[in-house]
């Protein structure tokens, strides 16, 4: 955990989706999540073990991601933050308390990968309906019913500058990562909790390789049984999977994908995983060498840039009009979309 960083965890996601009420029957029957609230046009939602007021908000729109939302480890941390990016060039907006339900005054920026960062202090807890005190939500009443929102994977041209923006800016820190041996960094799993990753960055596989794109966004479960039954729930549903269950070697967490059918965007519904508490961790590199069982240590194959459908990623339109929505940053000479 880097306990001196501007930021202190995932907050939440902000989608948008053409087809907002396929999006919600995913997420709210298949998935599992609770409906918080509504409000201009936007619907919140949360999973079962989660504290805070909301993780995910679908609103209707071109398939895109309106921000990651980040909390700021304390009121002062956000105020440095936004000093800081101003000092170092980035435009930053400001968000007044109450254009989000239930969050407090908060900025917006979009790195230099295009990715649309929101980061926040003021949160309101969600609303108790477990007899479990230490509990928020009522587990296992629909859907695969995951604890709580785990991570996001983004993807960009330049994974070393990607990396480093989240590591200078915003105080992550390299865990794990991927770097032939004669080339680039092409993939960091960070994290400023204990986790193994709440942010990984990757290279956007040809032939999009561009920047501001979203790979997948990560729901924990309680045990794996829970990530099985979430695969035949949604191979009886008809969603379109991405990759059946199997563990990572990389985070070591049991996984299962999946596409959102109202709007494309991937989502990894997994269990397990490993914590990191020793203030001298070495990050761990995987290279060609042992790439393949950094992706899959049990389970299906798969090898980014094989052309396979865990390659394809959504954009997020990072330059917001006035609903939110945006324009997605394309690098010179790449064109179309996937």
């Amino acid at each position: 955990m880097n306990r001196t960083a501007p930021v202190c965890k995932l907050g939440h996601v902000q989608l948008s989706t053409p087809d907002i009420d396929a999006s919600l029957h995913f997420f709210r029957d298949l998935v599992g999540l609770d409906v918080i609230g509504e409000d201009d046009g936007k619907v919140y939602l949360r999973a079962w073990n989660e504290i805070d007021h909301h993780s995910l908000v679908l609103r209707e729109g071109p398939t895109g991601v309106d921000h990651f939302a980040l909390r700021a480890s304390s009121a002062a941390h956000l105020e440095a933050l936004a000093a800081e990016l101003r000092a170092h060039g980035h435009e930053v907006e400001e968000v007044a308390a109450g254009a989000e339900l239930g969050q407090g005054d908060a900025i917006r920026f979009v790195s230099p990968q295009g990715h649309p960062w929101e980061v926040y202090w003021e949160m309101e807890k969600g609303r108790q309906d477990s007899r479990l005190l230490n509990q928020r939500g009522k587990a296992y009443l629909r859907g695969s019913s995951p604890m709580h929102l785990d991570h996001i994977n983004i993807a960009c041209v330049d994974v070393a500058a990607g990396e480093a923006f989240l590591a200078d800016r915003l105080g992550f820190l390299r865990r794990e990562y991927v770097q032939p041996t004669d080339g680039p960094v092409v993939a960091s799993w960070m994290s400023v909790t204990s986790q193994a990753h709440d942010i990984a960055i990757a290279m956007d596989p040809p032939p999009s390789l561009r920047d501001g794109r979203l790979h997948h966004i990560s729901y924990i479960h309680q045990d794996r049984s829970d990530v099985l039954r979430a695969g035949e729930i949604m191979r009886d549903a008809g969603c379109e999977i991405d990759l059946a269950p199997g563990k990572h070697g990389i985070s070591q967490a049991f996984f299962f994908y999946v596409k959102d059918p109202g709007s494309g965007h991937r989502v990894e519904l997994f269990a397990g995983g490993y914590h990191i508490f020793d203030t001298d961790w070495e990050p761990v590199r995987w290279d060609e060498t042992n790439i393949e069982t950094g992706m899959v240590w049990v389970g299906p194959d798969f090898l980014p840039g094989a052309g396979g459908p865990m390659d394809p990623t959504t954009p997020c339109l990072p330059v917001a009009d006035g609903a939110g929505r945006a324009t997605a940053a394309v690098p010179a000479g790449v064109e179309g979309d996937r």
